[in-house]
């Protein structure tokens, strides 16, 4: 979980400084990441000397080890930093990490699999992503074919699908419809509902 997660926002353009214990891991991803330390993070200390209260955010991706987990976490908040995201292994562990500072609990092998069944149940869905904190979805799909030759007003899509189209790809080429616009075959749109709605014309 946080050797992939150090990768993808080291991929996105992101200041990103790794710690662990593992030197193997650390070597692994030095090329990846701004800066690769190996030390533990539940040594204060250490956490300072490397820079970490500078961070904006934290993530303390520890697995197995509660303890550990639960005491970086503390360090990590001690030293001020705003935001401290940490991995939790049950609802007990997410418990007692909130109330030594962690301001957002994640459980990843239990989103994962949850994430993987609504996929499996709803197929759609890999073409959407969640908007953080709300019930909306955002993807990029085909139109049904009853959509093409139609204009967006004729579709009156707020009313008849309960979403909105925020733009239209058309040869490679995106836009921001207007209500005049007639979606073609071919055309891919970009549409933001909640899952509840889109499910229910897409799979209709």
């Amino acid at each position: 979980f946080g050797q992939a997660l150090c990768k993808s926002l080291a991929e996105k353009g992101n200041q990103v400084i790794a710690v662990d214990r593992s030197r193997p891991l650390v070597e692994e991803m030095a090329d990846i990441v701004d800066i690769s330390v190996q030390a533990d993070a539940t040594d204060a200390e250490a956490l300072q000397k490397i820079g970490a209260k500078e961070a904006d955010i934290a993530v303390v991706a520890i697995g197995s080890n509660v303890e550990a987990s639960i005491l970086t976490t503390t360090i990590l908040k001690d030293l001020g930093i705003p935001e401290v995201i940490a991995r939790a292994q049950n609802h007990i562990h997410a418990r007692v990490l909130a109330r030594v500072g962690a301001t957002r609990v994640v459980f990843p092998e239990k989103d994962m699999g949850e994430r993987l069944a609504s996929l499996m149940m709803h197929p759609w869905m890999s073409h959407f992503a969640q908007l953080p904190g709300s019930q909306f979805y955002v993807g990029e799909i085909s139109p049904l074919p009853e959509m093409e030759g139609k204009t967006l007003a004729e579709l009156d899509f707020r009313i008849r699908y309960n979403a909105v189209v925020l733009n239209v790809n058309r040869s490679g080429e995106r836009f921001i419809p207007k209500a005049d616009t007639v979606i073609q075959d071919g055309d891919r749109i970009m549409v933001a509902g909640i899952k509840e709605d889109i499910e229910e014309w897409i799979e209709d």
